[in-house]
């Protein structure tokens, strides 16, 4: 198998400029990630109502055990637990299922074409309009947990939280421990 840091990232004319091809296909991948970090976040919304729901009294271990529950569950169950109204269910429903249809289909079916450049800009443009969609149901998603009493971080309360960087080499052996 490759060393991937063989592997250009953008390979690049004799003049050592990225392609066409090449940037139109990077534009389309960082758009699926882009898209795809959203439906994390979107989940970590979840997880929110979830934990505000709590009951009083739990420790940080029930607490870390509730997590670890809710990051074994599918979107679908997920949501399922939320007991969100109606129409906030729906939409979240509608969400999880594109998220599926995306890590599932998307990049098979597509990816295969990325050296066409107008194939990767209808890619990007697809999953540019499923970022709106994200956009328009987190809005509403927010505001229903503004109404449960749940608010934002902002970057100063998020900084307050002293968080340690990761330990990226320990998160690594994840990927590695099968091998």
């Amino acid at each position: 198998m490759p060393n991937s840091q063989s592997i250009p990232l953008l390979p690049v004319s004799s003049d050592d400029q990225p392609d066409d091809a090449a940037v139109a296909r990077c534009v389309a991948m960082n758009a699926y990630g882009e898209v795809m970090l959203r439906f994390q976040l979107l989940e970590m919304s979840y997880w929110s109502v979830l934990a505000a729901r709590k009951p009083p009294g739990m420790s940080l271990d029930q607490h870390i055990a509730k997590l670890t529950e809710w990051d074994r569950q599918t979107g679908e169950r997920l949501i399922k637990a939320l007991d969100l109204p109606d129409d906030l269910h729906d939409e979240a429903m509608t969400a999880v299922n594109t998220r599926n249809l995306l890590a599932h289909r998307f990049l098979r079916e597509r990816a295969v074409f990325f050296g066409d450049p107008l194939a990767s800009e209808d890619a990007a443009r697809v999953l540019a309009e499923v970022e709106v969609k994200i956009d328009e149901f987190e809005e509403r998603l927010n505001a229903y947990m503004r109404g449960l009493g749940i608010e934002e971080l902002d970057e100063a309360e998020i900084e307050a939280l002293g968080l340690e960087s990761p330990d990226f080499a320990a998160w690594s052996a994840l990927f590695t421990e099968g091998e």
